[in-house]
């Protein structure tokens, strides 16, 4: 029996082209009313092939899209990082994109294993005392990671089975946000691209907070996974010392060194006790007037943080599993330039000529 037409994915396709039922609508130049699209949406009317083909190519999908039936996942608001002033539209289409990826990573992963080195383990915070700081410091330890900073986030978070992800969310007002296994996919985080590779670290150890501690929501969720992501990257026994001189030169040195932004060390040089409120506000307002509190005076090009396992996934297909970026698209139900542009499609390999001598 030929799968139904699932209305939703027509949801999320126009949720991830940013367009709203009436702007489809127009764009199919009436040949569909929006009682009638609608309808679709909600599953009360099977498409015809006719319709089914407008609307990919008002979409720009492929008609495969359309009859994937897999389950689509509410967005949780709640565990979000991103700032009110976001639109609703511009949001939706980020959560749509995150969740074509995730329902196409379920299909990749029916020919593949995924391995993880290290466990995710889920905590209740209440057995720590609601104290994020000592989970943090948990996690460290049963990772193995050792003293000082670490090396690479990205690393640690994908040999513990958690795929990372980085896509151009076409703002800055939101850093990221994940996804709980389920359906088969592991642990989803989704990073904005466009972010430095000191605060991406800091984003992906706050979603890796939610991972391990917010199975259940809670009204204090970004306060705590914030405070386990400082503790995480930066363990207050190790770096209260590095505070004991202060000056906006010396945390741009901490910054290289512990690879977090200034703006998060003098946070914590004030909540370890080694900056006053007084001191604190100073830093604040001297960043503000400076504007380094929009970009920061040092880099930090020797952090790594380079996902790989979602590139490994997509090379294994075409590599081993001989599948071209076409043969991807129809899975998918993309087109190539969406294949190319949201996966790390790796290049093609030049192919040898094998000359004679003369």
């Amino acid at each position: 029996m030929a799968k139904p037409f699932n209305g939703r994915l027509l949801t999320l396709a126009r949720q991830m082209r940013r367009m709203s039922q009436t702007e489809l609508v127009n764009l199919l130049g009436g040949t569909v009313s929006q009682g009638t699209l609608s309808k679709v949406e909600h599953g009360r009317i099977q498409p015809g092939e006719e319709l089914v083909e407008l609307l990919a190519g008002a979409l720009k999908v492929r008609s495969s899209f359309f009859y994937d039936s897999g389950f689509i996942r509410d967005p949780v608001v709640s565990y979000h990082r991103k700032r009110s002033k976001l639109g609703v539209r511009h949001l939706d289409s980020v959560h749509a994109q995150a969740e074509v990826i995730r329902l196409n990573l379920r299909k990749c992963l029916e020919a593949l294993d995924l391995e993880a080195r290290l466990p995710l383990p889920a905590i209740d915070p209440d057995e720590f005392g609601r104290d994020p700081d000592e989970i943090a410091r948990a996690v460290r330890q049963r990772w193995g990671v050792p003293r000082g900073p670490i090396d690479d986030v990205t690393k640690l978070a994908e040999d513990a089975g958690i795929i990372v992800i980085t896509l151009d969310f076409g703002s800055e007002l939101i850093d990221g946000f994940c996804q709980y296994a389920a359906d088969g996919v592991p642990p989803l985080v989704f990073l904005n691209a466009a972010q430095p590779k000191d605060r991406l670290r800091f984003s992906l150890a706050h979603e890796v907070g939610h991972l391990v501690m917010h199975h259940t929501p809670h009204p204090q969720q970004e306060v705590e996974a914030n405070r386990f992501a400082s503790e995480f990257l930066m363990p207050s026994r190790e770096i209260k010392p590095d505070f004991d001189g202060h000056s906006l030169t010396r945390f741009m040195d901490l910054k290289v060194y512990w690879g977090v932004s200034m703006q998060a060390l003098m946070y914590k040089a004030w909540q370890t006790g080694k900056l006053t409120d007084r001191m604190y506000k100073y830093y604040v307002i001297e960043m503000s007037k400076r504007g380094f509190r929009k970009r920061e005076p040092v880099d930090v090009p020797h952090l790594k943080e380079t996902p790989s396992t979602l590139k490994q996934i997509i090379r294994a297909h075409i590599e081993d599993l001989d599948y071209s970026i076409d043969d991807l698209g129809e899975m998918f139900g993309l087109l190539d330039d969406d294949v190319t542009g949201i996966y790390p499609v790796p290049a093609a390999r030049p192919k040898l000529r094998l000359v004679r001598n003369a």
